[in-house]
């Protein structure tokens, strides 16, 4: 009883897919992390790598809502102005922003280094207090095909054991290659 060799797939096939591959225009999410911020970057980088220079990527972040218990440890939230309310809701996403600046700027430089002009969007969301089901909500409304992220503050992160698990029709990248 001799094994039979495989039978190879045509070398027209494989080219046929490639092409395929890189007529079809894709919509990356790279998934931005305040506590992650090295995670994100590296992510980002991964994201450029793969992209083909018709595909589109989305660096979203999306902010976990202020607790109310922040709000009720107040001695006396009536007596706080309305400005003070203000930035206590809006800090989430201020920090959001403030990390897709630092995204860009990486997100800049691999293009750069790479020769390649790919379409960078960023974006933050609105607060939720369900962030797991959040990003991927947004993945499903973005039309997102991939969804490259880090693996969570030095590697131990739950959201991205939560996707892999949960996006069903969505590829899911966990990026551990800035971590030794």
């Amino acid at each position: 009883f001799g094994f039979l060799p495989r039978p190879r797939r045509a070398e027209s096939s494989v080219g046929a897919m490639f092409a395929a591959r890189c007529l079809r225009a894709a919509k990356i999410i790279v998934g931005v992390s305040v506590k992650d911020v090295e995670g994100s970057q590296a992510a980002m980088k991964k994201a450029i790598r793969f992209a083909q220079p018709s595909d589109k990527i989305l660096a979203l972040h999306v902010p976990r809502m202020v607790p109310e218990m922040l709000l009720s440890s107040m001695s006396d939230p009536g007596d706080a102005s309305e400005d003070t309310l203000a930035a206590l809701t809006n800090l989430p996403s201020r920090a959001g922003a403030a990390v897709q600046h630092k995204l860009k700027e990486v997100a800049d430089g691999e293009m750069i280094s790479l020769g390649k002009n790919v379409d960078v969007e960023y974006k933050v969301s609105a607060p939720t207090s369900d962030v797991k089901n959040g990003l991927l909500a947004a993945c499903r409304v973005e039309g997102a095909s991939l969804l490259v992220m880090g693996p969570g503050l030095g590697g131990k992160g739950s959201i991205p054991a939560f996707v892999a698990n949960q996006a069903n029709g969505l590829t899911v990248c966990v990026v551990r290659d800035h971590l030794r």
